[in-house]
Order: structure tokens, then C-alpha cells, then sequence
């Protein structure tokens, strides 16, 4: 470690230091299983999206 990244370490105390590097021992929980709701975005919706922006421009001028 750096000399001058050591400074923050001399204003805590040791209890607070002994905090910071203690061990967590933690498992993790492999047999739950999660639920991607996530929808993909596929070259369809791209193209949807598109034409929409087309269309509105060419409805914004011939408005106007």
C-alpha cells in the first residue's frame, strides 16, 4: 500500500480497522432460481421503431 493511501487508516480507530478487514463468510444461495423478466430487444422492434420515427417526421411536415 502506498504511503500517501495510509493516512485515512491513522484516523480510524483499531476497532473500526478490525471491522473493516474481518471476514464474511457467506454462502450463496445456488438453488434458487430467478426469474429473467427481461424482454429482448430483437431486429423486429428496431425496425418498428424506425418506421414509427419515419412516419412522425413525415407527419410533422405535412402539418406544417
Amino acid at each position: 500500500m502506498k504511503t500517501q493511501n495510509t493516512f485515512f487508516l491513522q484516523q480510524l480507530g483499531q476497532e473500526q480497522l478490525n471491522n473493516l478487514v474481518k471476514e464474511v463468510k457467506e454462502t450463496v444461495a445456488t438453488t434458487m432460481n430467478l426469474q429473467n423478466n427481461k424482454t429482448v430487444f430483437g431486429a423486429v422492434d428496431y425496425y418498428k421503431l424506425q418506421r414509427s420515427r419515419r412516419n412522425r417526421i413525415v407527419r410533422r411536415h405535412l402539418v406544417a
